[in-house]
């Protein structure tokens, strides 16, 4: 099973019999800058991995065998032509593409620790204090059950269920929902580490007819949105963020208390950290479903207090459950900001 980034195509179920695969992978270095393609056939699966200049690795996978690396690619680019793939392509995190390039390349640290010994949440806090690369594989005693944990650089930026088929799941529910699990049926647990700074000669890049080295990437960041993004779609996205907050509000009769005077509430606890959210100041309001935004903070900053508000009121008034269930179409909507932003609700 091939894990990656998958919550929203660049273009998807394309033919890969038609498709001149170089060219494809340097369109695609100029619009998105990093990536992969993924390639789908009831027989195999594959994924080539691209940043701004070259292609940084390959993982190729049958029923008979897996190849990693510059036999994988040979073998992609040969077979493109000649099988009926369906081809999609994503967009990754720059920061993070050789995270995803070197999954299949990782090296194990602690193997079967027992959830009799090792709780897992207390695992997980150990990697984030340790600023960890890499991911913790969990396997429970329960039928089709764990999954991974993927860490960069500390934070965990996702997991994948045993049963989602690669699917990536962002959201805070699902490491609350593993470390429950792991708690009453038991398991045990695997640490795997991922090399960020290894270089490896694994491919001819896409963009130039001589093969240098794989230029050794930088050391891990924290992530952040280095490129603005459209201001109007980061507003639209926080609107509509809020308005379907309000919405699991008004539609819990326990709460008696209106979502503005919920949220203007804890904009005000807030205003020491988040300045433009002082109502006094009315840099920020929304009301009757709409947002009128004048502050001059980045789009990171202002992104990080909305959700931040959110999510506590959601804790505070037990419904973040409902809400994230809720903010499913919000998720694929505005898939590009979430994955940006790194949100994680």
């Amino acid at each position: 099973m091939i894990i990656i980034p998958r919550e929203k195509p660049a273009i998807e179920s394309l033919n890969s019999y038609y498709l001149n695969i170089k060219k494809l992978i340097e369109h695609y270095q100029g619009d998105l800058g990093a990536g992969v393609v993924h390639f789908t056939s009831p027989v195999a699966e594959a994924v080539l991995f691209f940043d701004e200049a070259n292609l940084v690795n390959g993982h190729y996978e049958d029923k008979k065998q897996t190849i990693d690396g510059q036999a994988a690619i040979d073998r992609v680019m040969d077979l493109a032509g000649k099988n009926n793939f369906s081809v999609s392509v994503f967009r990754v995190i720059p920061e993070r593409i050789y995270f995803w390039a070197n999954l299949s390349n990782s090296k194990v640290l602690y193997s079967d620790l027992s959830s009799e010994f090792t709780d897992l949440e207390a695992l997980i806090k150990k990697m984030e204090a340790e600023r960890f690369t890499g991911y913790i594989d969990v396997q429970l005693t329960e039928e089709k059950a764990g999954g991974l944990l993927f860490f960069f650089n500390g934070e965990v930026i996702g997991g994948s269920s045993a049963a989602a088929d690669g699917e990536i799941n962002r959201s805070d529910a699902y490491r609350e929902d593993l470390i429950k699990r792991s708690r009453q049926s038991g398991g045990k647990f695997s640490v795997h580490k991922i090399f960020m700074d290894a270089t490896n000669n694994v491919s001819v890049p896409a963009r130039k007819k001589t093969a240098p080295q794989i230029p050794k990437p930088a050391a891990p960041a924290k992530t952040s949105s280095k490129t603005p993004m459209d201001s109007a779609r980061v507003v639209e996205m926080l609107r509509v963020l809020l308005v379907t907050m309000e919405q699991v509000v008004r539609g819990n009769k326990k709460i008696r208390v209106d979502f503005e005077t919920l949220l203007n509430k804890k904009f005000v606890e807030k205003a020491d950290q988040y300045e433009f959210l002082d109502p006094f100041a009315a840099e920020f309001r929304y009301s009757g479903g709409k947002i009128t935004y004048t502050g001059n903070s980045s789009q990171k900053v202002l992104v990080e207090a909305i959700v931040e508000c959110t999510a506590e009121i959601a804790s505070a008034l037990g419904i973040m459950n409902e809400l994230r269930l809720q903010l499913n179409p919000w998720r694929n909507g505005f898939a590009d900001e979430v994955i940006g932003f790194d949100i994680r609700l």
